[in-house]
Order: structure tokens, then sequence, then C-alpha cells
């Protein structure tokens, strides 16, 4: 991919939907512009978001391939208008991707990108018309987030970026949001997982009744042998 500018910053904010108490952690790669998003992430299989931009346009919603809507909204949290383009229109963007990819530009300065339910784990570029550092991070619903990364861009610099959901404890959070903030720029080239959780982790009521289980068990024991 090709990314020409990028003076501001990305703050990439993510919020963890947790279905027990178990909390799951966030884990951001990042890829230079040299190198294709990958196939998975952190275990998950990823699908592409289909090419769509055939007239160009404005959009403030992108279809998943899985189900539901990727959304964009400004600062106020009212929906923002992206225009749509392709990749392979631009002068600026530069990937190696194998095929064209939709991308959506804007001059807004911060722009909140809502995900569908039940991601797990999303991937995509970064792209402007302008030399320029940003910085990306991550944030959870229970204030943990990885550290804060600083990125170059510029013209034929097109970064990539990978957060997904580490679940590998037993815990079952998504991906909710992510903040960028910079100026003139463009994202695209999304591709994610949708899946249900299948982390079984037992209730803290369950563990109750087994621990009062296991210690009635115990005295049990000691009044028969008391007895016998």
């Amino acid at each position: 991919m090709r990314l020409k500018n990028l003076s501001a910053g990305i703050l990439f904010s993510t919020a963890t939907l947790l279905s027990t108490n178990a909390l799951a952690g966030l884990v951001l790669e990042t890829y230079g512009s040299s190198v294709a998003t990958p196939e998975t992430l952190g275990g998950y299989s990823l699908t592409d978001f289909a090419v769509t931009n055939t007239a160009g346009g404005v959009t403030s919603s992108v279809a998943s391939p899985i189900s539901g809507i990727l959304q964009f909204e400004d600062i106020s949290g009212a929906a923002l208008n992206m225009n749509r383009g392709l990749a392979n229109d631009t002068t600026w963007w530069s990937n190696p991707e194998a095929t064209d990819n939709d991308i959506f530009t804007t001059d807004v300065h911060w722009v909140k990108i809502l995900l569908p339910e039940n991601t797990r784990a999303i991937t995509f570029n970064v792209g402007a018309n302008f030399n320029g550092t940003g910085w990306i991070e991550g944030l959870s619903n229970n204030t943990e987030s990885f550290d804060r990364e600083y990125f170059k861009l510029g013209y034929e610099n097109t970064p990539g970026f990978g957060v997904y959901a580490d679940n590998s404890g037993g815990s079952c959070g998504s991906i909710a949001s992510i903040v960028i903030d910079p100026s003139q720029w463009g994202v695209g080239n999304f591709s994610i997982n949708q899946s249900d959780c299948t982390a079984s982790v037992p209730e803290p009521g369950v563990l109750s009744l087994l621990a009062i289980g296991v210690v009635g068990l115990g005295v049990a024991r000691k009044t028969n042998k008391a007895q016998a």
C-alpha cells in the first residue's frame, strides 16, 4: 500500500466486551509498507472486505463481509461521511496487496471507527499524501492498554496495523472501536474476524458451589473417621 503523508497522530481506542469476569488483552501488530497484511492474526482467520467502490461517492458505513457494519463517527458522535475511492487510483497509497481495495479519505482530524459485533481481530492500512509521524494506541473498556506506538508516514509509505483480542487465558474479549486522529489522510484495506466466543470459564457462583462441596466432603470424612 502506499501512503503519502500523515502529520497527525492516530489514537487507536479499543474496548473489550467481556462475557465473563476474565479480561482479554489487546495486542497490536504493525507492518511495513512493503509487507502485505496477514491472512491470520492472533490465531484468527481474516476475511477481506469486498471492493465495492465503482463510482466513488461518500459513505458513513461499510458492510462487513461477515455480518453487521463498520461505522465512521466524528468527535461529537455524529455519523461522518468519508470519501470512498480505490487504492489503485491514488498516487500516494502504496502496498504489495495482490488486489485493489477500497480506501476512505477525509480531512477531518478525529474519526472513530465503530466495529461490528464479535470483532476478534482487524487489520488495515493508513495512508496520506504528506510526510509526517503518527502514533497508535489501544485501550480496552477496562482501561487496559498496549504501549503507544509511533510510526513514520510519507509518499510510498503506507503502514499496516493489526489488533486482536488475546483470549488465550479463557476470556472472551472483542474490539469495539478504533479512534484515529490525523489530517488529510486515508484508511482502508480492511480485513476482519468476527466469531462466536468459545471460551468456557465457570461463573463465580459455580466455583463457590464447588468449593463448598469440597469443604463439606472433607468435613464428612473427618467425622466418619472420628466415629470409627
